[in-house]
């Protein structure tokens, strides 16, 4: 009859105490892993597989090169560069820089560069906190593909 017989005030104590400490923990450990992005700078290549040139059957991957800053959460200085991309019907060669990309709690953020001559890009970013970082940059306008990234703290 154990299991029937009502329990004690300290055995309620005892369980409240242990919630409460569970709770506490669980607040600093989730606390500490929201911002989930490593500060400093970061740079890495960016590629391009859908890359077609005059004659190709075949398309041809093409890479470039991405650097930026993470600070205060938010990526800062975002540029890609010498990265080839299909615009119309032949390769451009667009810069792509966007000035900040907020970050969320989990490290991820989308950005919007314009380009005058060929439209918008959005940029999308996901930046851990082991000092690595990927994404990926769309056009929207006239230009086509997708263009993926990884990079490095340094």
């Amino acid at each position: 009859m154990t299991g029937d017989a009502p329990r004690g005030d300290d055995y309620g104590h005892f369980m409240i105490t242990r919630i409460l400490a569970l709770a506490a923990v669980s607040a600093v450990v989730l606390s500490a892993a929201a911002w989930a992005a490593e500060t400093g700078s970061y740079s890495g290549t960016s590629v391009n597989k859908e890359v077609y040139r005059y004659g190709d059957v075949e398309p041809r991957t093409d890479k470039g090169k991405v650097t930026f800053a993470v600070k205060s959460r938010a990526v800062k200085s975002f540029k890609l560069k010498a990265q080839q991309i299909m615009c119309g019907a032949t390769t451009a060669e667009v810069p792509v820089a966007v000035a900040r990309i907020k970050l969320n709690s989990s490290g991820k953020g989308k950005g919007t560069y314009t380009n005058s001559s060929v439209g918008a890009f959005e940029v999308t970013i996901r930046v851990r906190d082991n000092g690595k970082a990927s994404g990926t940059i769309t056009p929207t306008g006239l230009c086509r593909g997708k263009v993926t990234f990884s990079a490095k703290h340094q």
